[in-house]
């Protein structure tokens, strides 16, 4: 068995996403060097976050926080693009073993009642036959003790990607959700929102107005990177 997994390496050897250097753990996404060039985000001394302040006078957070910065030609966006367009599924997950460790202290994992995500439309997870948030999603959820509903929220617009919008752009776009139906009976409860990557907060924010309509949840947002 190990002779066929060392002659499957050298035909295709195992890379990390974020320079290629060949990999000798199987499970590895990134080398030691990689690893060591991650712009973690410090964490906060009080919860007045700078992606916190982003929602002041639009929308009522609990706690507002990322993992990661995220800028052009990082190897976070890397990370991200493997994961969303190459179906790299794995790296979801890896970056909720990176949440785990650098936030393991934080309140909002002793504050959340269950987690919930930013769905895709059907018609777009359907093609591309996942989302990218489930593996982070599942791992928080495995880990933290707590449900992840990630069909909780349901996209009832289709929208181009966001990926090349400019911050107007992206602001202005009309992203719609509605709550499922099935969620319905959940009252009073602390719901954690998580996302791939916040810019300007409009999807987020949009989300979470829909889950704080006509109900008497608290939300929190987590996300794997953040944009300065």
């Amino acid at each position: 068995m190990w002779a066929i997994i060392d002659v499957f390496d050298l035909f295709y050897p195992h890379l990390c996403y974020g320079c290629d250097e060949v990999l000798h753990g199987r499970n590895d996404m990134l080398c030691s060097n990689c690893l060591i060039g991650l712009d973690f985000i410090p964490p906060a001394v009080d919860n007045d976050t700078e992606m916190k302040r982003r929602f002041y006078g639009k929308l009522l957070v609990e706690h507002c926080l990322a993992t990661l910065y995220f800028s052009e030609e990082s190897i976070v966006q890397k990370l991200l693009h493997e994961l969303k367009y190459k179906n790299q599924q794995q790296i979801s997950t890896f970056f909720a073993t990176l949440t785990l460790q650098h936030l393991k202290n934080h309140a909002v994992f002793s504050w959340v009642d269950f987690i919930v995500c930013i769905p895709l439309h059907k018609s777009k997870e359907k093609k591309r036959g996942y989302n990218q948030l489930d593996g982070f999603g599942n791992e928080l959820s495995k880990h933290l003790n707590i449900p992840f509903y990630k069909d909780y929220l349901i996209k009832t617009s289709k929208t181009k990607t966001q990926t090349k919008k400019s911050m107007w752009q992206r602001a202005e776009s009309k992203t719609e959700f509605i709550v499922n139906e099935k969620y319905q009976h959940l009252k009073n409860k602390n719901i954690l929102l998580i996302d791939d990557v916040m810019t300007t907060g409009s999807t987020l924010e949009i989300a979470g107005k829909c889950i704080l309509k006509n109900s008497t949840h608290k939300i929190s947002i987590l996300t794997m990177a953040y944009t300065r």
